[in-house]
């Protein structure tokens, strides 16, 4: 009887575990070997009875991040099949021409999860996959670098899927047109069951992604808002962006050659968001118009890129030549904040630049290529608000009255952020940025970064205490009177409507309503400190005209039909300075 029982027992105990099988598989994945390539390597797992080791070769040279997702995957792998891990050794190396003979980084994790499950179960692996991607405990593919690069590479070594967690818009629209010149394609893979369903696949079986954006529809419910002088002389330069970003687009799409079903997906949505930043100017929404091209316009360089190499070195020099010719506006009384809104976006696109400069070793060529891009807009724009503040004119004002406000709003920032938990990373990097500008002179520039910073961390700090649809309701239905506070108001507004529609998080709309009323407090306290200087006789503005936009009478003066025909050049200038490899453009406002 007690036999028999032992026997039961030991019945029971093979049917909750198996025997650690000794078995290995390999698995194609992708890396980064320099600024403009990535390879391809092969993993080798091997697992063997043991008591729950794992073990990595040296050669290449293994980093740390790369050992948390060999463990990451072998505790996930393991909890998807039925045999206990402390029965288990796995042991990791990997094979390819590594460069520096180091590996590093968590991109692998997924592909080291698949091969040690397919190990443990006696599955076959796909040779003409390829696999990116991080793993979590619960099975979720996650976002790694690198992606364009290692796409490229999966292709030229005769791949013919690569397996790639959720892209960024300009990274879709770059692979979905290298993908249509030959058998390949790049595959969005969320979670661990959908990787699986492609790489355990029969070599015979066929996988297709087709990459059809969607434009958002703009809120029902939005109501128009009526524009003024401030908002109206804004309007213009936001059409006008609007307006480029279109030509840009037709360019891009007609050298990129898609087949077309996907080249219609493609104009489709190029059209619909062109529309839709139409109306929204014509609504009296410009900021969130200009802003939305102004991103937009970006990623429509991917479209035309294609598998040509990115040449960083001339688009530095395209970046740092543009800044080095920036105007410097006469600052007045009367165009302050416009030329404090030239001095930001010049601060921005030279710290941009530093920091891509400087990290520019450890990155890849198509993300240091889309800050470059992004240093160059916010360059082009500089140069559109200091032309703008320059057709104001006014009462010419010395700048350095506010250096004790801006010196004041800083160290409130600073105090704001230092008694925080959870100090923002937007708001610290915004003060840095506030911090740099007072160290040039620009005190206005520094005053209005110190605002953002304290009221992103304000924000931060109500995460969970704070009911944002009320509170944003609340902040919405009041008005605003500076420049700036008047434009981030529109934008802030907008977003509450798309918030009631689930196109937006009321959480940002919140953000940006404080942000627009911390605007209009810093813009008076620069107003009053500038009140009491004299200066030299007031410059004559120009006179003003009436021109028609959609839906709405604005009022601009003649000289600023100059000064836009004027923009339309430079626009158009950057696309023919950033052709080496599809470069141009710029990020957020």
């Amino acid at each position: 009887m007690l036999r028999r029982a032992a026997f039961a027992f030991l019945i029971l105990s093979s049917l909750a575990f198996a025997f650690c099988p000794t078995a290995s598989r390999e698995v194609n994945m992708a890396a980064v070997v320099s600024e403009n390539s990535g390879g391809i390597f092969v993993l080798h797992v091997e697992t063997r009875p043991g008591n729950g080791t794992i073990y990595t070769s040296i050669n290449p040279r293994i980093g740390f991040s790369t050992q948390e997702s060999e463990q990451a995957a072998v505790d996930y792998a393991f909890s998807q099949s039925n045999i206990n891990p402390k029965d288990c050794d796995v042991y990791f190396s990997m094979s390819g021409d590594f460069g520096s003979n180091k590996i590093d980084g968590p991109s692998a994790g997924g592909a080291m999860s698949i091969a040690v499950k397919a190990a443990l179960t006696n599955k076959a692996i796909r040779r003409d996959v390829v696999m990116t991607g991080t793993i979590s405990q619960d099975g979720e593919v996650g976002e790694v670098g690198g992606i364009i690069e290692k796409a490229l590479a999966a292709k030229d070594n005769g791949a013919k899927y690569i397996l790639v967690p959720k892209m960024m818009f300009s990274e879709a629209l770059l692979l979905s047109s290298v993908s249509q010149k030959g058998n390949f394609a790049a595959i969005e893979v969320t979670n661990f069951s959908e990787a699986e369903r492609i790489l355990y696949s029969g070599p015979s079986e066929n996988f297709t992604y087709n990459f059809t954006p969607k434009s958002d529809a703009m809120p029902s419910k939005l109501a128009s808002i009526p524009y003024d002088s401030d908002t109206a002389r804004f309007s213009i330069v936001a059409k006008r962006i609007v307006d480029s970003l279109d030509n840009e687009v037709s360019s891009a799409l007609s050298e990129a050659k898609q087949p077309a079903a996907s080249s219609d997906a493609t104009k489709k949505y190029f059209s619909d968001e062109l529309s839709k930043y139409r109306s929204q100017i014509s609504e009296g929404y410009p900021f969130t118009a200009a802003n939305s091209a102004f991103l937009l316009s970006v990623d429509a360089e991917y479209l035309s890129i294609g598998s040509k190499e990115v040449d960083i070195n001339g688009s530095i020099d395209d970046v740092s030549n543009c800044l080095s010719s920036l105007p410097t506006p006469a600052k007045t009384k009367e165009n302050i904040h416009w030329a404090i809104g030239a001095d930001l976006r010049r601060l921005w696109a030279q710290g941009k630049l530093n920091d891509t400069i400087t990290a520019r070793s450890d990155r890849e060529a198509y993300s240091t290529l889309r800050d470059l891009l992004l240093s160059y807009g916010w360059c082009g724009i500089s140069r559109e608000l200091a032309a703008q503040a320059d057709d104001i004119g006014g009462t010419p004002i010395n700048e350095s009255a506010l250096e004790k406000l801006s010196d004041k709003r800083l160290a409130e920032a600073q105090d704001a952020l230092g008694a925080s938990s959870f100090p923002n990373a937007d708001a610290f990097d915004h003060l840095q940025k506030g911090l740099d500008a007072y160290d040039s002179g620009a005190y206005g520039a520094a005053i209005y970064e110190a605002a953002y910073a304290k009221s992103m961390q304000a924000a931060a700090d109500d995460a969970g205490s704070k009911n944002f649809t009320s509170a944003a309701d609340t902040l919405a239905n009041g008005t605003r009177d500076s420049l700036w506070g008047k434009i981030y108001f529109g934008q802030g507004l907008y977003l509450n409507a798309a918030s009631k529609e689930k196109l937006a998080a009321d959480t940002d709309a919140y953000r940006i309503l404080s942000y627009s009323e911390a605007l209009d407090e810093a813009s008076r306290e620069i107003d009053a400190a500038l009140a009491n200087q004299t200066g030299a006789s007031a410059v004559k503005k120009s006179e003003q005209a009436s021109a028609a936009l959609p839906g709405r009478t604005i009022v601009y003066s003649q000289q600023a039909t100059a000064i836009i025909a004027l923009l339309g050049t430079v626009l158009a200038l950057a696309l023919l300075i950033f052709a080496r490899a599809g470069k141009t453009r710029a990020e957020d406002w």
